[in-house]
């Protein structure tokens, strides 16, 4: 490599600039959707045709003047800003002047548009950035831009891209994500010539998020409205009964532009702290408006993430409405304070604080109908040592020799009591473990799988149903029968037998979430295995669940017999021994 300093030639400058801007087929969908509502479009169509090999967008917006058609491609050429000052006051999408000449400059692109009025239009085509043709046109009022071949010119950027249906879902997310923000304007997807998405206008925000989430995040959503000085917070929110395994499913918007911010996501996060499982996350559709001129929207050439003016003002904005929106929703019995409260206990202002029972060593008979997937019932015995360590088994292995069973602590942790210290057992992570290898075990050969008395029906983004088509043979092989209903929905007919007691909606949507997240380059077993792991957090007994003594000894009995039993799918210890030495030297006896 020389050591000179040169300037590198406009084509390379180019493609770099439209590597920040251009990740991915996604991200050409996205800008040239945003391009058609600044145009003021009420309706937009997308197209996608061989995976994401041609992308169209066509809509019914202001159109381009045929004079200024060249400049599209131009780099930093636009009609938002004309001072400086202009850049921080900007309530459009299309002030960053990158968009079109970046796509251009990495693909193929035809242009069509007419100013409304007008009697002629004017068509462009444009490879790898250079102009190859202006001319008149005959085509409606509006804008038509069709991009193919794209990352032809840089090879290396499409060995990076995944799956044909991974990215077409990837590309679907962004139509979903605008469409959420614009009621006003009907949205349409294709792929192939087959209508994936539809939506029709919308005179509420209500109304639109009611048909892109679907029924069973509208059924289980609390309405939020919050306002501090000039800023504003609205939309919906999960109930905390309603939960998904990562927090992709929260969509945030900031002046009606789409964000990924950290600080936001930690925000809502807070205020289901401790209202909610652990690893678990709410799904969630919000809008922050404020002046454009407290909010940096350059930051990012994607245009991504945001800057405020008053980060902290507005994270306390967010935390604190949904945590009254929260605490309002819930009845006197189930109240926002009473969840806070450990073991369920309930308290008033002024009332005696009573002792918290955290202990129990028998549990309620309540309890007996709390029972979670995968337990098989043994015999009751006084010690939970039904088996022995054998000599075979890896270190570290956990066994309940000479243990004796105390009781349940916290409603989650098992304690076992031997001459030599304390044995302490996660029973969410213990189960976890247990059924994951179950499921490993069977998979060698066939899953054997429950079939539904009747298919349950679950609603999906038109992203998700790409994916779940995609697997739908993998999906097969580990016990789960589905099949696509519809452009937004699943029918489950069966699942793995291990599973049968667990909600089939909850495993669906934890699966959806999963298979989004997987990596190209996994094998299959690496997918089964994640896809295992998910099912397995989700049937096993959660925490706060109270068990019987003939549940820990079946419970017990089985993790003795699990390979890898010191951990938790997720790594995470299962137990925690205290030895006698350990507990003296804490109370200074030696």
């Amino acid at each position: 490599m020389s050591a000179h300093i040169v300037v590198l030639s406009e084509e390379i400058a180019n493609q770099i600039a439209a590597g920040e801007v251009v990740e991915r087929p996604a991200s050409i969908v996205k800008e040239l959707i945003e391009n058609s509502i600044d145009a003021q479009a009420k309706n937009i169509s997308v197209e996608m045709e061989k995976g994401c090999g041609s992308i169209r967008v066509t809509d019914d917006g202001t159109g381009i003047d045929s004079k200024d058609v060249a400049l599209v491609f131009e780099r930093h050429a636009t009609s938002k800003i004309r001072k400086i000052e202009d850049i921080y006051q900007v309530a459009s999408f299309g002030f960053r002047g990158e968009a079109m000449p970046s796509i251009a400059s990495v693909a193929t692109v035809e242009l069509l548009t007419k100013r409304q009025g007008q009697t002629e239009g004017t068509r462009a085509y444009v490879d790898a950035g250079v102009i190859k043709e202006i001319s008149p046109a005959g085509c409606p009022a509006g804008t038509q831009i069709t991009v193919s071949n794209i990352f032809a010119n840089i090879p290396a950027r499409r060995k990076f891209l995944k799956k044909e249906n991974t990215e077409q879902s990837l590309c679907l997310d962004a139509v979903t994500r605008a469409s959420l923000a614009y009621p006003e304007i009907r949205f349409r997807a294709s792929v192939d010539d087959k209508e994936v998405f539809a939506v029709p206008q919308s005179a509420e925000i209500k109304q639109r998020v009611a048909a892109v989430m679907g029924m069973d995040f509208s059924a289980n959503c609390i309405g939020v409205q919050g306002e501090r000085e000039n800023w504003k917070l609205s939309g919906f929110i999960s109930h905390p009964e309603f939960t998904r395994s990562n927090s992709k499913n929260i969509y945030l918007f900031v002046n009606r532009r789409f964000v990924r911010d950290n600080s936001l996501i930690h925000a809502v996060l807070s205020a289901y702290r401790q209202i909610i499982p652990p690893r678990r996350y709410p799904a969630g559709v919000l809008f922050i408006d404020l002046p454009p001129q407290d909010v940096d929207v350059n930051v990012h050439p994607a245009k991504l993430e945001v800057r405020f003016k008053d980060a902290r003002g507005i994270y306390e904005m967010v935390s604190g409405t949904i945590a009254q929106s929260l605490a309002q929703s819930s009845g006197p019995k189930d109240s926002f304070v009473y969840r806070l409260t450990p073991r369920g206990e309930s308290f008033s202002a002024g009332a005696p604080v009573q002792p918290q029972k955290y202990f129990n060593k028998y549990p309620p008979a309540a309890s007996r109908q709390e029972i979670s997937a995968g337990l098989t019932f043994g015999k009751v015995v006084g010690k939970i040592a039904s088996v022995s360590a054998d000599d075979e088994q890896e270190k570290g292995r956990i066994n309940f020799s000479g243990f004796s069973y105390i009781g349940q602590y916290g409603g989650t942790y098992l304690i076992f009591s031997a001459d030599d210290g304390l044995l302490l057992i996660d029973q969410h992570a213990a189960h976890e473990r247990i059924i994951l290898e179950k499921l490993k075990k069977e998979s060698t050969q066939k899953i054997a799988s429950q079939r539904l008395l009747m298919p349950e029906i679950i609603s999906l983004t038109p992203g998700q149903i790409t994916l779940f088509a995609q697997h739908i043979d993998l999906l097969g092989e580990i016990g789960l029968d589905v099949e696509i209903f519809g452009k937004d929905s699943l029918a489950v007919k069966s699942l793995p037998a291990l599973l049968s007691a667990a909600g089939a909606k909850e495993i669906v949507l934890d699966i959806a979430d999963k298979l989004q997240e997987q990596n190209k380059a996994s094998s299959l077993q690496e997918k089964k295995e994640e896809l295992f792991a998910s099912m397995a957090c989700r049937a096993a007994i959660k925490a706060k669940n109270d068990l019987l003594p003939q549940e820990v000894n079946a419970l017990c009995n089985d993790l003795e017999n699990t390979p890898f039993n010191t951990t938790c799918p997720h790594g995470r210890p299962i137990s925690i021994k205290l030895s006698l030495d350990e507990i003296e030297r804490m109370f200074k006896r030696k």
